[in-house]
């Protein structure tokens, strides 16, 4: 019966979550445009923090309980989901078109601030850590918002409303949605864990990091559907960065992390070169072609298994 009771919550807590991140959206983004705010900042601030609020208050959750390998699974697991499960789906689904040389400089800071990421946190995060990874979000965000015509990351904004109550009620079911999901994520994640005897690591690595990876699943499979590859391709560089950046970050302002150095002999690894393997890959079709996307799943599958394997 506690299992059923646990199976729901998860089942529950990924609703919540999912949802939780479209209510805060759409009423911030448009509450955001009520005042007069460009569509490109409230795209690339309002509607992408709030796509990543799933992962920020799972995190957070897991930290203040201690979880430490769930805040920081989350993070790395959905980086990896995002490259090889999700690019890799939208790949197979559609071919994805794209300018390599539009791309390039997002591609390289997303490579560049994934080695900060992974030599900053090796002796876990603090206060310090916390601000310069928000500081490296500012600048991030700042120029984007300055070469709008250069990048291909696109938040799309949600269908317009000038209701300002409608839009505070949105906010508010958003905001109880997002705090309970991610309770009922972490306790139904720990549970799981404890039951099938797997470490949390995993567990944050693999079910937690695809249930708050959802927002970008959904984004980036039905920009592939519409043929939108500029789309699905900066939904993820974004997705990434704010994963490592605004949810490392804002957490450790809050609470610091310990960080699990067994990540660094393989899940840091596979990340590392997912990311370098988007170079080429593009650069060499202008895009992601559907043996890309194969390749991308293939990788994606035998990651987690070897995870519940080891």
């Amino acid at each position: 019966m506690e299992i059923l009771l646990k199976l729901l919550m998860f089942v529950g807590g990924i609703l919540l979550l999912y949802y939780g991140a479209d209510y805060l959206v759409r009423g911030a983004a448009n509450i955001a445009r009520i005042l007069g705010i460009k569509p490109i900042i409230v795209g690339l601030t309002v509607v992408a923090f709030g796509t990543s609020m799933p992962e920020f208050l799972v995190g957070l959750q897991a930290a203040l309980r201690g979880e430490n390998d769930i805040a920081i699974g989350n993070v790395v697991g959905s980086n990896i989901a995002n490259i090889a499960l999700i690019l890799g789906l939208s790949a197979v689904i559609s071919p994805l078109v794209i300018n390599y040389k539009s791309i390039k400089k997002e591609l390289t800071f997303l490579l560049i601030g994934s080695l900060i990421f992974c030599v900053s946190i090796f002796r876990g995060t603090n206060l310090a850590i916390g601000l310069f990874f928000i500081l490296i979000m500012i600048v991030f965000i700042a120029y984007l918002i300055l070469h709008p015509g250069e990048t291909p990351i696109k938040e799309e904004l949600p269908e317009s409303d000038n209701s300002i109550f409608k839009n505070i009620v949105f906010i508010i079911l958003g905001g109880i949605g997002l705090v309970f999901g991610s309770r009922f994520l972490i306790d139904s994640a720990v549970f799981f864990a404890r039951i099938f005897k797997v470490s949390e690591i995993v567990i944050g690595m693999t079910i937690v990091a695809i249930g708050t990876s959802l927002p970008e699943l959904a984004a980036s499979v039905v920009a592939s559907v519409k043929k939108e590859s500029d789309i699905s391709i900066g939904n993820i560089i974004g997705s990434n960065i704010f994963n490592m950046f605004f949810v490392i970050g804002g957490v450790s302002l809050i609470k610091n992390i310990e960080v699990n150095k067994l990540i660094y002999s393989f899940e840091i690894p596979i990340m590392l070169l997912l990311t370098v393997l988007l170079f080429p890959m593009i650069a060499k079709s202008n895009g992601l072609k559907r043996t890309s996307g194969v390749i991308f799943l293939i990788i994606y599958i035998g990651f987690s298994f070897y995870l519940f394997w080891r």
